[in-house]
């Protein structure tokens, strides 16, 4: 991995490890809703994982990355998951799209760390 791609990567990592904490947050706080606000709120997170996902995808084009193919596809299955209203299990998913996410992020940090950058 060069600097740039390195760079790139150690963004979107951070990035992407954010907006599934923030996520997993509120896919946590969804069945306290009053059930006649649940449908809307699901609609509205499952809006807001396709664009983090939409992210992941995008970084993984832009750097080549896999692991960022397997954040977007752990987000992916929170979507499914959500609107089945699995939200306990999209949550676990959601600490997979992590862990993927930081393996990218420790991966940069590496290339980085090597450059004298970090």
């Amino acid at each position: 991995m060069d600097v740039r791609n390195a760079v790139l990567s150690w963004q979107y990592a951070e990035c992407l490890k954010t907006g599934i904490i923030q996520v997993s947050k509120m896919l946590i706080s969804l069945p306290d809703y009053p059930k006649e606000e649940r449908t809307g709120g699901r609609r509205m997170l499952i809006g807001i994982i396709e664009e983090v996902r939409a992210d992941a995808e995008r970084a993984s084009a832009e750097t080549g990355n896999a692991d960022f193919s397997k954040v977007a596809h752990s987000l992916s299955e929170m979507i499914s998951l959500t609107e089945s209203s699995q939200f306990g299990l999209a949550t676990e998913r959601a600490g997979e799209g992590i862990s993927a996410a930081t393996t990218a992020a420790q991966n940069a940090w590496e290339v980085l760390h090597s450059h004298g950058i970090l």
